[in-house]
C-alpha cells in the first residue's frame, strides 16, 4: 500500500499544534442537513459577546442523499461539503459538526450532587435508564450547569451513537478535514437564542418556546432559567407539504419547493397548493399542542411567555399566525443578525434573510472555540 508521506507530515504537525495548543482556536461550523450542506465562519469574543459573520456557503443535496437521517451517499455529501468550504473561502481546516435526530439526545437531569466523578458515575447510570440506545454504543457527553432548588445540580446530557459518529467522522477524513467538535443540533440553536435574547432570559419563572420548523422534522425547545428544561424531535416537516404538492400536482421535488414559498409565476398561491399546505400545519399543530400539554400536564408549567420560530419551512405561509392563535403568545422569528454583525458588501440582503431563516443552527455551531 502506498504511504502519502505529505499526509503523514500534515497529520503530524497538525497533533503537535493540537497538543502546544497553537494556532488557530476558530472552528467553522457545519451542518449536514436533509436538503443542503451549510458552512459559517464567525469571528467573535465569547467574553463581549460580539460575533461577526466572515463567511458563508450552502450547497444543496440531491434527493435521496439522506433519509431519515441516515446517510445515504458518502460520495455525494464529501462533495458538497468540500464544494460549501471552496464558496465559503474558510481560513480554519477546524470543523464543528452538529448531528440531529433519533440517534442522538439531550436532556437535562436533576442530580444529587457531589464530586466531579461522582456526578459522572450518577449521569451514566441515569443515561443507562433513559437513552433510545445502549449506553455501550454511544458517546455520552455533560455540563453541569449549577445548583438547583433542590439543593442538587442541574446538568445537561448529550449523547450520540457511536455509528454515527464514526460515519461523520470518516466523511470528513475524505475530505481532508480535521472534526474537532461534535455538538447537538439544538445546543448550536440555544447558542444563537441566548446570544440574540441577552437579558431578557434572567428573568425567573418565565420561559420561551423555541421551534426549529426543518424539512423533515420539527424541534421543540422549552427554555426556562438560562437553560433547557424540555426538549423533543416531532416527525412533521415541510418536507411533507412538497411530497404531496408533487403526488396532487405531477411536479418534481424542486418544483414543488417552489410552488410551496413563491407560488406561481406571479407570486401568488394557487387554491389547491393553499389547500394542501392547510392539512399539513394542521398536522403539525396538533403535534405541538399534544407536545405542549404533554409538557404543562407532567410539570405544572404554564409560564409560557413567547415563542420564537426559525428553519426554512418558518416561511410556509400561515405558520406564525397559526401558532400565535394556538399558544396564545406572541410568536416571531429569531433573527440572529439582532446580535451577529456582518459586512454589507459581502452579504447582501437576500442573501442574510435566506441565513437568517436557514443557516441559524450553522452559526451557532460556527460560535464555538476550541
Amino acid at each position: 500500500m502506498e504511504i502519502d508521506s505529505k499526509k503523514l507530515i500534515g497529520n503530524f504537525v497538525n497533533s503537535i499544534k493540537d497538543t502546544l495548543k497553537l494556532g488557530s482556536r476558530s472552528v467553522v461550523g457545519v451542518d449536514v442537513g436533509l436538503s443542503a450542506v451549510k458552512v459559517a465562519e464567525i469571528e467573535g469574543n465569547k467574553e463581549t459577546k460580539e460575533y461577526k459573520l466572515i463567511s458563508y456557503a450552502s450547497v444543496p443535496l440531491p434527493e435521496g442523499a439522506i433519509i431519515e437521517d441516515e446517510i445515504q451517499d458518502e460520495e455525494v455529501i464529501v462533495e458538497a461539503l468540500k464544494q460549501a468550504l471552496l464558496r465559503a473561502k474558510v481560513s480554519s481546516d477546524n470543523i464543528c459538526l452538529g448531528i440531529s435526530g433519533p440517534n442522538t439526545v439531550a436532556r437535562r437531569l436533576q442530580l444529587a450532587g457531589g464530586s466531579d466523578e461522582e456526578i459522572e458515575d450518577q449521569v451514566i447510570w441515569e443515561a443507562e435508564q433513559y437513552l433510545p440506545f445502549e449506553i455501550e454504543e454511544s458517546a455520552v457527553s455533560f455540563y453541569t450547569m449549577g445548583e438547583n432548588e433542590g439543593g442538587g445540580v442541574d446538568v445537561l446530557v448529550a449523547a450520540a451513537k457511536n455509528t454515527v459518529i464514526q460515519q461523520y467522522k470518516a466523511i470528513f477524513e475524505k475530505a481532508e478535514l480535521r472534526l474537532k467538535i461534535l455538538d447537538l443540533g439544538i445546543i448550536s440553536l440555544i447558542n444563537v437564542f441566548e446570544l440574540v435574547m441577552g437579558a431578557k432570559l434572567d428573568e425567573p419563572n418565565q420561559s420561551y418556546l423555541l421551534i426549529d420548523l426543518g424539512a423533515q422534522k420539527t424541534e421543540f425547545i422549552i427554555y426556562k432559567n438560562n437553560m433547557i428544561v424540555f426538549s423533543k424531535e416531532i416527525q412533521v416537516g415541510g418536507v411533507m407539504i412538497t411530497e404531496e404538492i408533487q403526488r396532487q400536482m405531477g411536479v418534481n421535488y424542486y418544483e414543488a419547493e417552489d410552488l410551496k414559498i413563491t407560488g406561481d409565476e406571479n407570486g401568488n398561491l394557487p387554491e389547491e397548493i393553499l389547500e394542501i399546505i392547510d392539512d399539513v400545519i394542521e398536522a403539525f399543530f396538533s403535534e405541538i399542542k399534544k407536545t405542549i400539554d404533554f409538557y404543562v400536564s407532567s410539570t405544572s408549567d404554564e409560564s409560557l411567555v413567547g415563542c420564537y420560530v426559525t428553519g426554512g419551512s418558518a416561511l410556509i405561509p400561515g405558520i406564525i399566525e397559526g401558532l400565535e392563535a394556538l399558544l396564545g403568545v406572541d410568536v416571531g422569528i429569531l433573527n440572529p443578525f439582532e446580535a451577529i454583525g456582518y459586512n454589507e458588501k459581502k452579504f447582501d440582503e437576500e442573501k442574510i434573510n435566506e441565513i437568517a431563516y436557514r443557516g441559524v443552527s450553522v452559526l451557532g455551531l460556527a460560535m464555538r472555540e476550541l
